[in-house]
């Protein structure tokens, strides 16, 4: 526990350090949404394919493009955080056939780079709406973002919602469980099959736990991945309505700090 409270401790005493070089700018609710790419398909299959990643700006260039490349074809939905619209990754994403991205902006960077995370498909969405968190990182000042996105799925009057987050991290537990309340309330409206994923920052015992309390109140369970020797378990993926066929954390993958995380679904 202490140790992972000195790399929480490190990790924010470099987020100063940003801070003192970088003034960020968080965008208007009307410039927070970004598209790229063209699909076609109007419906989920059945059964579907479901990639979650927080790529880490993808800093390590060629490297992360090749693993993104390899997982995207395999996908029918994909879920990144820390995603950039800069001058290098709208051109990965646009070179992946028939799919179609919407990205949300957390912050826009002093060289009018921004981040956020991004959800794409080869199934156009129904909805796609945002959820700005109601807390800041200390410091920088900068919020976290949750985009929703409904799909229709063949054969099934339902439709999916499909939630990608990127947690509060150097912030009480309070805030951090405020973002999930916050989520969840949104999730309540929905009816049918839910799936929530991403970065949840979930790295200390309490926020594992009301992260399960919470999702739990909407009838939703975490799936488990064999060999998850994970330090800390930030990223998870929660699902409802759905009957998982498989699970894979990508333990191979080193072109970020965080391991990707696949799975099968088909209706129930």
């Amino acid at each position: 526990m202490i140790k992972g409270l000195i790399l929480v401790l490190s990790l924010f005493v470099s987020s100063v350090a940003f801070s003192t070089e970088e003034k960020n700018e968080i965008p208007d609710d009307k410039d927070v949404h970004t598209q790229f790419g063209t699909c076609h398909q109007e419906f989920l299959p059945a059964n579907f394919n479901l990639f979650v990643w927080n790529i880490k700006k993808a800093e390590a260039r060629d490297s992360w493009a090749r693993d993104f490349e390899f997982f995207v074809p395999k996908s029918d939905i994909v879920l990144i955080q820390e995603g950039m619209i800069d001058s290098y990754m709208p051109k990965v994403l646009e070179r992946q056939k028939n799919f179609c991205w919407d990205f949300v902006t957390s912050f826009i960077e002093k060289d009018g780079d921004q981040t956020g995370v991004v959800s794409g498909s080869y199934a156009g969405p129904m909805m796609v709406h945002f959820l700005r968190s109601p807390g800041r990182e200390p410091v920088i000042k900068t919020p976290k973002m949750v985009l929703v996105s409904e799909y229709a799925l063949a054969n099934s009057t339902e439709t999916l919602w499909v939630a990608n987050i990127h947690g509060l991290n150097f912030v009480t537990d309070r805030l951090n469980r405020e973002q999930i309340e916050q989520v969840a309330q949104f999730l309540k409206k929905h009816q049918g099959p839910l799936i929530f994923a991403g970065d949840f920052n979930s790295w200390n015992k309490n926020r594992l736990t009301y992260l399960n309390e919470i999702l739990g109140r909407l009838q939703m369970h975490k799936l488990a991945f064999a060999n998850d020797n994970r330090r800390f378990k930030l990223d998870h993926i929660y699902v409802r309505g759905l009957e998982p066929v498989s699970t894979k954390l990508h333990n191979d993958i080193d072109s970020s700090d965080h391991k990707p995380l696949s799975a099968v679904f088909r209706l129930k």
